[in-house]
């Protein structure tokens, strides 16, 4: 949404690299893990005892490591970063100043005065790239979630067969944890594409200021509350990949709509 030729400027921007930092890290303990419950049942079939100690001490303290990493992340950190970019989004569609500094060079909507209609466009234009960039992500998401539950499941398989307890269970566990992030994220588009077609109706049918108040509030929330029950953050590089296409695209909406 990085109006082209103007500089961009979050006043939040910092927390959502520590975000992306702190997903990032969160994202590479998972997949150890995930590693670590393949390897230890090939090393106790091997009869390794020393390095099946080892690993196995390993394996438990990522365990924690992510377990606490990711509550950290989720429960604490997130939803701090979502509250000043909320701040953001009404400081620029309605005037106000919640944040110390403006957002600038972010939304393309600066020759709007400020009000409802703003809101909705604002709203209107975050909806379309989260959408679109969504959209991108699903092959990614296919592909990475169902090699990763197919191989946790036939390790867990045969870790049974071997009579193995705690690590068929965790393994199953993490496909499951895998596959519900596929699941999250169709979910996810669907209820985004439900949003978007409600402000392209209210973009189509030219309503009244108070009405225009209330639908854009509840569009608002509707998208804010989407947005916090999506299990998975979208992808930095689709992003900046499809940022100057979606850009494009977004202006001739606005000109379709006569926005």
């Amino acid at each position: 949404m990085e109006k082209q030729g103007i500089s961009r400027f979050l006043p939040y921007e910092a927390d959502y690299q520590t975000l992306s930092y702190c997903r990032n890290w969160t994202g590479k303990m998972l997949w150890l893990v995930a590693g670590l419950s393949v390897i230890l049942p090939l090393i106790s079939y091997l009869d390794i005892s020393v390095g099946y100690n080892i690993f196995n001490c390993v394996y438990f303290v990522l365990i924690i490591l992510y377990y606490v990493l990711d509550m950290y992340t989720e429960t604490f950190l997130y939803p701090a970063t979502a509250r000043k970019r909320r701040k953001g989004f009404i400081d620029n569609s309605l005037g106000s100043k919640f944040l110390d500094k403006q957002v600038k060079g972010y939304y393309s909507n600066d020759a709007l005065e400020y009000g409802p209609f703003k809101m909705l466009v604002n709203c209107g234009e975050n909806c379309f790239f989260t959408l679109n960039i969504a959209k991108k992500m699903i092959p990614s998401v296919i592909i990475k979630n169902v090699i990763a539950c197919v191989g946790f499941l036939i390790v867990a398989y045969v870790g049974i067969q071997d009579n193995l307890i705690a690590i068929p269970i965790l393994q199953i566990l993490l496909s499951a944890l895998f596959f519900t992030e596929m699941i999250h994220h169709f979910n996810f588009i669907a209820k985004l594409s439900q949003i978007y077609e409600r402000i392209q109706e209210l973009f189509r049918n030219k309503v009244e200021k108070d009405t225009m108040f209330q639908e854009a509030v509840l569009i608002f929330l509707d998208y804010e509350t989407t947005l916090a029950y999506n299990k998975a953050p979208l992808s930095d590089s689709v992003y900046k990949a499809e940022n100057k296409r979606l850009t494009a695209d977004w202006e001739e909406i606005k000109r379709r709509y006569e926005i």
